[in-house]
């Protein structure tokens, strides 16, 4: 008789098979995981040097607006490098870099960084950070102007009143000015005629003080800036202040600079031409000086706007079906009375209305330009820029473009992660 196995004998080898299995379970459990950590350092590593390159552009918005290439070049290799060391940092490299989506300037940064992964592959990861605008309505009191000259509201800078078009003119050149170390400081802005008649009883002396109903103050056109101590400002005005419309009144007086385009309305006196950047086309200077004078606007402004939404090209179409220079939607320009937005002279002083209108309703230009990307509602339901990124880089590209990229900088705005996309290989 053959003696039958024992039961321990027959259950060795499944024992054994078993035990292979949660071997080769748990090593590819420890791969796996070696993996996933990798991934993670990736993608760690692209955050931050998306993030450190993303707070340079921004540090230099002001700076990376014009066309020189040179300059372009340097910054887009300073970005880089940033980005480089950044990455390096946390155990990775940069493998590609690129500036925004090709429009100027950039006002974002795309990074793909790889580490070491697992038996000598490498985990790569893509980040992309830019700018969010995060500025809201500007704080501070607001009245009506009475008593003679202009009649309208009033808002106040350094506690000085001045109409909305001025302080939007005003806010535009102390940003470039901050930029270049200057503090501009308002001394004085609008004056009623009571107000006139006081000061001019303290000071009655025409050459140094106008009578009552004939100051230009009367018109809230005026600002006296950096009045007692103001050398290196007012030279800084001299270089710079026609940019932002603004001229310096009477030679004598450095302190004393009036906005030319008016708070509204009037346009530029006849035989003065506002100083506009030279990436301005020559064709459509003049309608842009006019339209910007006409509706109280810095020439400066209403020509990055234009740059930004078509690079001044009359018969640019976007995909959502904006047209025409000022990229106007069908509806809007219907609303407007634009009955044709392929036409610069018609399209260019339209825009100029509309951005005017804004200014006026809200206050500053970040939320104007806003308002004119996104609609007034979506500033309204926000209260401030909203946080889409076309409209965020859209801001800060306008504003940088027209000299006050710092103005944004110090709005409450900063850098964020824009778009994250993670892959391990």
């Amino acid at each position: 008789m053959t003696p039958r196995r024992a039961p321990s004998g027959q259950a060795l080898p499944l024992a054994l098979a078993l035990g292979v299995l949660v071997l080769l379970a748990a090593v590819a459990g420890f791969a796996l995981g070696r993996a996933q950590l990798s991934a993670a350092r990736a993608q760690t590593a692209a955050d931050l040097a998306a993030l450190s390159a993303a707070r340079e552009l921004w540090a230099g918005l002001g700076a990376l607006a014009g066309d020189d290439p040179a300059a372009a070049g340097r910054w887009r290799a300073r970005l880089a490098q940033v980005a480089g060391e950044a990455a390096a940092g946390s155990g990775g490299r940069v493998e590609s870099f690129s500036l925004g989506d090709g429009a100027w300037p950039p006002t974002d940064v795309r990074v793909t960084v790889s580490v070491p992964g697992p038996h000598g592959t490498r985990a790569r990861a893509v980040a992309r950070a830019g700018v969010a605008v995060a500025a809201g309505a500007p704080a501070g009191p607001r009245g009506w102007a009475t008593g003679g000259g202009y009649s309208g509201p009033l808002v106040y800078r350094d506690g000085k009143p001045t109409c909305p078009a001025v302080a939007a003119a005003f806010d535009l050149m102390d940003a470039a000015a901050r930029a270049a170390g200057i503090d501009l400081v308002v001394m004085s802005g609008f004056r009623s005629d009571a107000e006139q008649a006081l000061l001019f009883a303290r000071h009655p002396d025409p050459r140094w003080v106008a009578p009552p109903g004939r100051s230009r103050h009367r018109d809230a056109t005026e600002l006296d800036l950096n009045m007692g101590d103001g050398g290196a400002a007012h030279r800084w005005l001299a270089a710079n202040g026609g940019r932002f419309g603004f001229v310096q009144r009477y030679s004598w007086e450095p302190w004393h600079w009036g906005f030319l385009p008016g708070c509204g309305g009037g346009g530029v006196p006849r035989g003065v031409a506002p100083a506009l950047p030279g990436w301005v086309p020559a064709r459509h200077r003049a309608t842009i000086a006019a339209a910007a004078g006409a509706h109280g606007l810095p020439p400066v402004l209403l020509a990055a706007l234009l740059r930004a939404e078509s690079g001044f090209d009359p018969r640019a179409v976007s995909p959502a079906g904006a047209q025409g220079i000022a990229q106007f939607m069908p509806a809007t320009a219907a609303g407007m009375g634009l009955r044709d937005p392929f036409d610069p002279a018609e399209a260019i002083p339209a825009a100029a209305r509309l951005l005017s209108g804004h200014v006026r309703a809200l206050g500053s230009v970040s939320l104007a330009l806003a308002a004119y990307n996104a609609g007034p509602g979506a500033v309204q339901r926000y209260g401030g820029v909203p946080p889409y990124p076309e409209t965020q880089a859209y801001v800060a590209r306008v504003m940088a473009l027209a000299g006050g990229a710092a103005m944004v900088a110090g709005g409450g705005g900063g850098v964020v992660l824009l778009r994250v996309e993670g892959r391990a290989v």
